[in-house]
């Protein structure tokens, strides 16, 4: 009988352990590894993978930051400076332009 409750443990024990490994992927996803867990636990782990598949990878989120742009050199900077330095060695005074860059 005891050999029966670890036989079963262990089995419990190991369905829970893959469907641990199997969710970590699911961070990728738009799925997301708590609801790939979740799904793959209740509903077995080959319903959870046909979820993984079905979803989508994860966007870039956008935003924009401020830089400073040399019009004539293109070189853009994260300070803001009344001229580009670069352009200041050839003796040229070309103030910087602010620009919204997108950044991810």
């Amino acid at each position: 009988m005891e050999e029966k409750h670890l036989l079963l443990t262990g089995m419990v024990i190991a369905y829970v352990g893959v469907v641990y490994l199997f969710s970590r992927i699911g961070d990728k996803r738009e799925i997301g590894k708590r609801r790939l867990f979740w799904i793959s636990l209740f509903l077995t782990p080959v319903l959870g993978f046909a979820f993984f598949i079905s979803s989508q990878h994860k966007k870039l989120v956008m935003y924009t930051e401020k830089r400073y742009k040399c019009e004539d050199c293109g070189y853009v900077f994260s300070e803001k400076m009344d001229f580009c330095p670069f352009c200041e060695k050839e003796g040229k005074h070309n103030p910087l332009k602010e620009v919204d860059m997108f950044m991810t």
